[in-house]
C-alpha cells in the first residue's frame, strides 16, 4: 500500500492549522457547549489540533490529531462534499483533545479528486472506505448524508467492525435525496431531464454525473430493517426541517431499527448552518457517543 506525505518544499511534512486555531492562538481555551439533556457538563479544552494530507494510494486523507492518540474516527463526508468539512473539523476539535484522531478521505470525484465521474458509484465508495478504515484501524465511524448511506450498506454487506458509529442526517432514501438536491438548484427537474442529461450538480465542485448513478442509489434504498443495524451503537442525528432528506424516510427507518439511538435537532435544515447551536449540538452528542 503507498502511504506518502504531501511536503512543503521548504518545511518538509506539510500541517495546517484548524480554522479555530486562526481565530483563538493554540494554547487558549475553549469552551464546549452542553450535551442536550445535560448528560455531560460544560468543559474547557485545550485547542492544539493540527491536520495533514497523507495519500493512502490514489485517496488523499485529512488527518486531524492533537498530539498522541490511542482510538482513530474514520470520517466520510456528504454527496459532493470533501475531506475539508466543517462538520468533519469541528467533530476534530471535540475529540483529538481527548484522544482521538479524526481521518477523512475523499470519496471519488470528490474534493482534490480528479477521475471521471464515471467512477463515482456505492461500490467504488464502499471500497475505498475500507481501505482506509484497514490501513488507519479506524474503530470508530462518523458518516453524513451519503457518507452516513455507505457506511449503512457497508456493515450490512461486509460486518461491522466498528465500536460506535455516529450518522448525521443520514441519507436512506439517496435517490430522492438527489432529485431533492438537483430541484433546490433547478426548480421542476425532472426524471426526464436526468434520463436525457444526467445529473449536473454543483456543491463544493461541480460534477455531471450519469443517469445510471440514480439507478445504482435506487439500489441503495435504506428505508428498510436491517439486523447489522439495529444496535445502540449505532446514533443517527437528524434536522427536523431537511429539505434533502425526508424526515418521514428518516423516522421509519428508525422505526423499523428500534434499537438505534438517535436525536432530532429540531428546525433545524440538512447542514444544520441555520444557527450555530444545532451543528453544535449534533457534534456534541456524537463526540458523547463515541466517548460513552
Amino acid at each position: 500500500m503507498r502511504w506518502s506525505m504531501r511536503r512543503n518544499p521548504t518545511t518538509g511534512r506539510k500541517r495546517h492549522r484548524s480554522r479555530a486555531q486562526r481565530i483563538t492562538p493554540p494554547g487558549s481555551l475553549r469552551w464546549k457547549s452542553d450535551i442536550p439533556g445535560g448528560r455531560v457538563p460544560p468543559v474547557f479544552l485545550e485547542v492544539s489540533m493540527h491536520n495533514e494530507v497523507i495519500h493512502i494510494g490514489d485517496i488523499p486523507v485529512k488527518v486531524y490529531t492533537d498530539g498522541g492518540f490511542s482510538r482513530t474516527v474514520l470520517a466520510v463526508h456528504g454527496f459532493g462534499g470533501s475531506k475539508d468539512s466543517l462538520a468533519i473539523e469541528g467533530l476534530a476539535e471535540r475529540l483529538c483533545p481527548v484522544g482521538f484522531r479524526v481521518a477523512a478521505p475523499d470519496l471519488p470525484c470528490h474534493g482534490e479528486r480528479t477521475e471521471p465521474e464515471s467512477r463515482l458509484s456505492p461500490e467504488n465508495c464502499i471500497s475505498e472506505i475500507m481501505t482506509v478504515e484497514k490501513e488507519l484501524s479506524a474503530e470508530y465511524a462518523f458518516g453524513t448524508s451519503f457518507g452516513g448511506a455507505l457506511l449503512l450498506r457497508r456493515i450490512e454487506l461486509y460486518g461491522d467492525p466498528f465500536r460506535r458509529i455516529v450518522l448525521r442526517v443520514p441519507a436512506v432514501n439517496m435517490a430522492d435525496s438527489l432529485l431533492r438536491c438537483m430541484q433546490l438548484f433547478q426548480p421542476g427537474f425532472t426524471l426526464e431531464q436526468a434520463e436525457s442529461s444526467g445529473f449536473h450538480v454543483k456543491m463544493s465542485r461541480e460534477l455531471n454525473i450519469p443517469y445510471s448513478f440514480y439507478g445504482k442509489l435506487l439500489e441503495l434504498n435504506e428505508v428498510r430493517h436491517c439486523a447489522a443495524w439495529n444496535t445502540p451503537d449505532i446514533l443517527a442525528v437528524y434536522a427536523g426541517s431537511d429539505e434533502l432528506v425526508a424526515r418521514k424516510d428518516t423516522e421509519e427507518f428508525l422505526r423499523l431499527n428500534p434499537e438505534m439511538q438517535r436525536l432530532c435537532i429540531e428546525g433545524s435544515g440538512h447542514r444544520m448552518n441555520q444557527k450555530p447551536e444545532y451543528l453544535s449540538a449534533a457534534l456534541d452528542r456524537a463526540a458523547e457517543h463515541f466517548t460513552e
